[in-house]
């Protein structure tokens, strides 16, 4: 064979292992290319998972604080408007006319008095007279011996049975005290089915 022979041959198989090369090559990039997409996908659809459940997780975070925030707000309202009605309810018994104060004060000393022969100590609405009739009318509904305490009470309205060591405390302070919680849970009851109605 010929020297132009053998430099014909030599890059004619060079020429072809050249495109075996390059074909392998191709191949190897396009099997890089495809795995290194499927990962980019993968990753992009990893991240966009997480970033959907933070942003998830930081929405119901958002609207539970709103939420939160609304009921503390409600609350806040009902209080409001709840300590104004007692304050107004404590007014409005405190500047009560003599007559009903005493019709009051005979009803209720007659439902609270169990012996009907208490001392009563009256606070400090009302002067001599009316508190002794007071305590002539109650005599004649309950027909008990009730009579008035030579001292009055410190608070405002209201009265305490006292019999030897055992006191009835009916003051306005102690009624507003003791008997809010109650109070105020039977007004969020109504306050509540007049919402939801």
């Amino acid at each position: 064979m010929s020297v132009e022979g053998i430099r014909k041959r030599i890059i004619d198989d060079a020429k072809e292992e050249a495109k075996a090369i390059s074909a392998t090559a191709k191949k190897e990039a396009d099997a890089i290319l495809a795995a290194g997409s499927a990962e980019a996908d993968e990753y992009f659809e990893r991240r966009k998972r997480l970033l959907e459940e933070r942003y998830s997780k930081e929405r119901d975070r958002a609207v539970l604080s709103k939420r939160l925030e609304l009921r503390k707000e409600l609350l806040n309202r009902k209080q409001y408007w709840m300590d104004r009605a007692f304050v107004e309810a404590y007014k409005m018994l405190t500047v009560q006319d003599d007559k009903t104060y005493g019709d009051l004060m005979i009803d209720l000393i007659a439902k609270v008095s169990s012996q009907k022969n208490e001392e009563v100590v009256f606070g400090k609405k009302g002067d001599e007279t009316i508190l002794k009739e007071i305590v002539h009318g109650l005599n004649s509904k309950t027909g008990g011996s009730f009579t008035i305490s030579k001292r009055r009470g410190g608070f405002d309205w209201g009265f305490i049975l006292k019999r030897g060591r055992v006191e009835t405390n009916m003051s306005i302070d102690s009624l507003f005290k003791y008997k809010r919680g109650d109070l105020e849970q039977r007004a969020w009851e109504i306050f509540d089915a007049d919402v939801q109605s």
